[in-house]
């Protein structure tokens, strides 16, 4: 009998149509742009914070231009506050914020002088302490660039109502008394700053000073 062959099937394969290398350089950049926003919002943990000493956050200027724990650092929220302005490192010209002036540092404590960048010419002046290895805002004052006090070179004016302030021949309450200095009395200081006892002293011609007696009520 004649033999029988079985005819078979052959499938085409489709062709692959082939792209320009161009084309797929193209194509990687596009993916990569839209992973990466995507990537972004699904893993805000890895998102750059910039946190102050003390936790709260500060602005791209001052962490880009202020030492971290420095008498700068510590003075800059407490002079925001109380005077309504932002720090810059760079203030506009008639646009008042805060930029730095000058600063006094003596032990374990400092002054840090701001100019306000507006048309009247202030400053303010924000004292902070070293306690426990960190620096500490205590508070400010503002007035005219000659105005300010207490400050070194300064005169200052004792404020102490119905009594006197004493003066100690050291920067400490185990200092002895040497004198005694009635509320309106000018002194001039010549030293300091200085923290003890959880205070700041400054020395005037007779000894040293609380700060608390040389800042107006």
């Amino acid at each position: 009998m004649p033999a029988l062959s079985i005819p078979t099937l052959r499938l085409a394969r489709p062709a692959v149509p082939r792209l320009p290398r161009t084309a797929w350089i193209v194509a990687a950049v596009v993916a990569v742009l839209l992973i990466a926003p995507l990537a972004y919002v699904l893993f805000p943990a890895g998102r750059a914070t910039a946190v102050r000493p003390g936790g709260s956050r500060a602005s791209a200027t001052t962490t880009a231009t202020v030492p971290i724990n420095s008498p700068e650092a510590a003075a800059i929220p407490g002079v925001e506050a109380k005077t309504g302005l932002r720090f810059s490192g760079t203030c506009k010209p008639n646009i008042a914020c805060l930029s730095f002036a000058s600063q006094m540092v003596g032990q374990e404590a400092a002054a840090v002088i701001f100019s306000t960048a507006s048309p009247g010419g202030r400053q303010c002046a924000g004292y902070t302490y070293r306690s426990g290895g960190s620096w500490h805002f205590l508070g400010a004052v503002c007035g005219l660039p000659g105005q300010l006090s207490p400050l070194v070179g300064r005169n200052a004016t004792v404020h102490v109502p119905g009594s006197c302030a004493n003066v100690r021949d050291r920067g400490s309450l185990a200092g002895r008394v040497v004198t005694c200095f009635y509320d309106g009395t000018v002194v001039h200081i010549d030293g300091g700053p200085t923290y003890a006892d959880s205070r700041i002293w400054w020395h005037e011609t007779h000894g040293w000073m609380a700060h608390d007696f040389l800042i107006a009520p």
